[in-house]
C-alpha cells in the first residue's frame, strides 16, 4: 500500500510510489519519522527523488511562468502583455510585486539539496546511491543554469538547511557549480538504455536524467560560457560534451519532420534526451501552460475554425515562408497547415497568418462546463533532443574555426528535413542560427531567446528596446529579468539588478 510519509524536520511531504507519475493517494499519514531514520531502503530514496520530479514537472508547467518566460518568439503580432515582454519594456506591464519569481526553481533546488545531503544515510549499494545522486545533481544543475540565464546573478544555495540571508552570487560562479554538478553526474549516471528503477524495471521517461542528459546540458553550459560569457576556450569542451551524446549510440534522429510531430513531440522518443514528462496531462493546465495552447488554433483545436482570431500571438504567412524559403523543406508542411495554399485564402478569414500545426494530439475536457473544449495537448515539454545537440555542436565548431565539421552537422539536420545542403554563398554561423530557429520552432523553454542572447545577436534579432541597449546596459543586466519582491522578504542582503533598478523595479 502507498503511504504518505511526513518528515518532521523538513515539513515536506514525500510520496512513496512505484510509478513516478501515477496519482498520489490522498491518505492520512500512517507513519511519522524523523529525517535521520527515514533514509533506510531504496524505496525511501526513490520516494524522495520522485517527489523532486513532481516539483520539476510542476515548475515546467506552471501557467504564469510560461507566460513570462517565452521571450524572443518570432511572431509579427503580440498581444499587449507579450508585446511589452518581447520589447523588453517590462515596466509597462508589471512592477516589482509582479515580476517573474524564482520561487519554483528554488523550491526544486532545495529538494535537490535535501536529497544530496541525506542520501548517504541509506543502506543500499553504491551503484544505486550514484543513480539517485546523479539525478539530483543533474536537475539542480539544469535549474541553476536556467536561473543564471534568466536572472543573471542569483542566490546560490548548495547545502541542505542553508536558510540564512543571502546576497546574490555572480552568474559565472553559479556556472562553476553547474559544470561541477554535471561533470560529476556524467560519472554517476548510467546510459539511458541501462536505467532501471527500484523494482529493476527499465526507465523509459526522458525526464529521468541519464548520462546523456548530463552531457547534453553540459554542452549547452559550455556554449553559454563561450558565447555570452565571451570565453571562447570553452567551445572545445562544449564540442566534446556534444560529441559524447552524438557518438554514444544511445539516441537517434527520427526519419523526417512528420515523425518529429507525431513521435518526438509527444515524448520519450529515440530522439529525446531531456523532457518534462506529462504522462498524466490532468496534472497541469496544459492549454494555458504551454506554447501550443497560445500559438495554435485551427486545425489543431477541433473547436476552432479557419477564421478563429489569433489574439495573443500571430505569425504572418509571409514571415513563415521567409523562415522556410526552401519549398523542398518538409517542415513547411509539417509545422504549418498547408502553408502555401492557405496563403491564397482571403485575409478576412486568415488574418494573413500562417496556421501553425506543429503540435498534435489535442486533449478535450470530458466533463463539466468546459465539456468538449480544448484542455491542452498530449505532449511532453521537449527540453533537449538530438537535433538540438547536432546544431549546437555545429554552432560551436563554426565559432572555433572547424568549418568542415560545422557543415557536416548542419547538413545532417537539413538532409533529414529534405532541405538543400549548405552552400558556400551562405554565412555559416547565421545559417546554423537560422537552422536552430527552424528546427526547434516553438520548442522548449525560451529556446530562441537563449540562443540569441548566447550569440549576442539581440540587437539584430529582437524587438523594441533590445535594439538600442548599450554595452553598459547589457553589463548592468538588461538581458535578464528583474528580481521579484518575494526574494527581498526577510533578506536584507538582496540587491536588485542594476539595469532594472533604474527602470522601474527599485525596492
Amino acid at each position: 500500500m502507498k503511504k504518505r510519509i511526513y518528515l518532521i524536520l523538513l515539513l515536506l511531504p514525500l510520496v512513496s510510489c512505484n510509478d513516478m507519475f501515477k496519482n498520489f493517494l490522498n491518505e492520512e499519514p500512517e507513519t511519522l519519522v524523523t529525517n535521520t531514520n527515514f533514509w533506510k531502503t531504496e524505496k525511501d530514496v526513490e520516494s524522495a527523488v520522485y517527489e523532486l520530479h513532481v516539483m520539476f514537472r510542476s515548475w515546467g508547467g506552471y501557467v504564469e511562468t510560461r507566460l513570462y518566460r517565452d521571450r524572443g518568439l518570432p511572431f509579427d503580432y503580440f498581444g499587449l502583455t507579450w508585446r511589452n515582454i518581447s520589447d523588453n519594456e517590462l515596466q509597462k506591464d508589471m512592477d516589482i510585486t509582479r515580476a517573474p519569481s524564482w520561487h519554483g526553481e528554488y523550491q526544486a533546488i532545495g529538494m535537490c539539496n535535501f536529497i544530496l545531503g541525506n542520501i548517504h544515510r541509506a543502506k543500499i549499494p553504491e551503484e544505486r546511491i550514484n543513480y539517485y545522486k546523479g539525478q539530483a545533481l543533474t536537475i539542480r544543475a539544469y535549474l541553476y543554469f536556467y536561473v543564471l540565464r534568466t536572472w543573471g546573478d542569483a542566490v546560490l544555495i548548495t547545502a541542505e538547511g542553508d536558510v540564512g540571508e543571502k546576497a546574490v552570487t555572480p552568474w559565472r560562479e553559479i556556472m562553476k557549480v553547474v559544470i561541477d554538478d554535471l561533470v560529476e553526474a556524467t560519472k554517476l549516471l548510467p546510459p539511458v538504455n541501462e536505467m532501471k528503477d527500484a523494482n529493476n524495471t527499465p526507465v523509459t521517461s526522458k525526464q529521468i536524467p541519464s548520462r546523456g542528459t548530463a552531457f547534453a546540458i553540459l554542452a549547452h553550459a559550455y556554449a553559454w560560457l563561450a558565447g555570452f560569457g565571451e570565453e571562447p576556450e570553452y567551445y572545445q569542451k562544449g564540442i566534446d560534451a556534444a560529441t559524447e551524446v552524438i557518438q554514444s549510440g544511445d539516441y537517434s534522429l527520427v526519419n523526417n519532420p512528420h515523425e518529429i510531430c507525431e513521435i518526438v513531440l509527444p515524448g520519450n522518443s529515440q530522439e529525446g534526451i531531456f523532457e518534462i514528462d506529462f504522462l498524466n496531462p490532468e496534472a497541469v493546465n496544459r492549454s494555458g501552460s504551454g506554447l501550443p495552447g497560445v500559438t495554435q488554433k485551427w486545425p489543431a483545436d477541433p473547436n476552432a475554425t479557419p477564421s478563429t482570431r489569433r489574439t495573443l500571438l500571430r505569425l504572418n504567412n509571409e514571415s513563415a515562408m521567409a523562415m522556410f524559403p526552401d519549398r523542398n523543406d518538409k517542415r513547411r508542411e509539417e509545422y504549418f497547415y498547408k502553408l502555401d495554399s492557405m496563403a491564397g485564402v482571403k485575409t478576412s478569414i486568415t488574418q494573413g497568418a500562417a496556421y501553425i500545426y506543429k503540435f498534435r494530439r489535442p486533449l478535450l475536457h470530458t466533463s463539466g462546463s468546459q465539456l468538449g473544449k480544448l484542455l491542452g495537448y498530449d505532449l511532453n515539454e521537449i527540453l533537449i533532443r538530438l537535433a538540438d545537440i547536432y546544431l549546437l555542436r555545429a554552432e560551436m565548431r563554426a565559432k572555433s574555426g572547424d568549418t568542415p565539421g560545422a557543415i557536416v552537422d548542419l547538413n545532417v539536420i537539413r538532409k533529414r528535413a529534405g532541405a538543400k545542403e549548405y552552400t558556400p554563398d551562405e554565412n555559416l554561423e547565421e545559417a546554423i542560427a537560422l537552422e536552430r530557429e527552424k528546427e526547434l520552432f516553438l520548442e522548449g523553454i525560451c529556446t530562441r531567446y537563449f540562443d540569441i542572447v548566447r550569440n549576442r545577436t539581440f540587437r539584430e534579432k529582437l524587438r523594441g528596446k533590445f535594439k538600442t541597449l548599450s554595452d553598459q546596459d547589457v553589463k548592468d543586466g538588461a538581458l535578464f529579468f528583474p528580481i521579484s519582491f518575494d526574494a527581498f522578504q526577510n533578506n536584507t542582503k538582496m540587491t536588485q539588478n542594476i539595469y532594472w533598478k533604474r527602470n522601474g523595479f527599485a525596492i
